[in-house]
């Protein structure tokens, strides 16, 4: 069942991520998939439409469709790239991960820790969602071994998006109260011992 962009909007908002500072222009889409022959997902290209720069002040988790090794059971978040030629230039990262990842996807954003998640934009994954995690990464990889370190995270973007909660920090309460300390009377001469011997040596 497709999942209409509202919704996604609507979870976006609700985990505090909004567009920054502008919106990207047809023509910057349509000049990204000439450019390397491939077609974005829709729901992918609304995002990339509807939000520029974006920004979010705490952490952010995702739920995931395959066993990660060494991941927690939710991932965490790092940032989106965007296609405004900055540090996280969507094109720029394309470029970087050029024959280190299957050809059918592209990375789209950062986990926390420099791992990616990429998008599947071949007709046979086309908007499935993968993580990709550098510490398994091959050198100089066959085409099989490009699929080794890479997990399933999604079936959708949207439903990718759809998984998003806000990471709880755990506060521990300012005002601990009253501390109680007990001793012991071997202790109390052992404290008045050390009183004496530091008074006659000052």
């Amino acid at each position: 069942m497709q999942i209409s962009f509202k919704k996604v909007k609507q979870k976006l908002l609700e985990v505090g991520i909004t567009n920054e500072s502008g919106i990207h222009s047809d023509n910057l889409i349509i000049s990204l998939e000439q450019k390397y022959d491939f077609h974005l997902p829709q729901d992918y290209k609304e995002f990339l439409l509807t939000y520029g720069r974006i920004n979010y002040n705490h952490e952010i988790s995702y739920s995931k469709l395959a066993n990660i090794p060494k991941h927690v059971e939710r991932g965490r978040m790092g940032y989106f790239y965007n296609l405004q030629n900055d540090n996280n230039d969507l094109i720029t990262n394309i470029e970087c991960y050029l024959g280190r990842m299957p050809e059918s996807m592209i990375p789209f954003a950062e986990v926390t820790g420099g791992d990616q998640l990429c998008i599947g934009v071949t007709d046979d994954v086309r908007g499935t969602i993968y993580f990709w995690d550098h510490d398994q990464e091959h050198f100089a990889p066959s085409e099989v071994e490009l699929w080794n370190n890479v997990y399933l995270i999604a079936n959708s973007f949207s439903e990718f998006i759809l998984s998003f909660q806000i990471v709880e920090e755990e506060n521990l309460p300012k005002d601990l109260g009253i501390v109680s300390v007990k001793t012991t009377p071997e202790f109390l001469k052992l404290v008045e011992k050390f009183k004496n011997k530091k008074e006659k040596t000052s």
